[in-house]
């Protein structure tokens, strides 16, 4: 009997895994209080420093190529990443059903665009 328990608990255990959404983020970083907003924040910047890492790993970060998403300027700020993100979820309704780092990718590529050349 424990055997079964544990073997259905090892199984639900998956299907009760869901993806962090744009739309959790979303709301995660309309809280007020002070460790959600340290949260988001967290996670935005965690998440384009993840990308940006892995768009280097696959070509570089120096300028518009293949999976380059977006090119944040060296005086970015917390507030304007958290921005970004939270506009373009609000601007796109589908985002909030994204994956949280596919909805970070897409916002901070609308606000901070690569410039050809750069």
């Amino acid at each position: 009997m424990l055997r079964a328990l544990i073997f259905a608990g090892a199984l639900a255990l998956p299907l009760s895994a869901a993806a962090f959404t744009g739309g959790d983020l979303n709301k995660l970083c309309t809280k007020t209080d002070v460790a959600s907003r340290s949260a988001c924040a967290a996670y935005i910047e965690g998440a384009a420093d993840g990308i940006f890492n892995t768009i280097d790993a696959i070509g570089g970060t120096t300028g518009p190529r293949v999976g380059q998403y977006f090119c944040l300027p060296a005086d970015a700020r917390s507030a304007q990443l958290t921005d970004a993100v939270r506009k373009y979820i609000a601007d796109n309704p589908n985002a909030a059903g994204y994956n949280a780092s596919t909805a970070i990718s897409l916002g901070l590529g609308k606000a901070f665009p690569c410039k050809s050349g750069s």
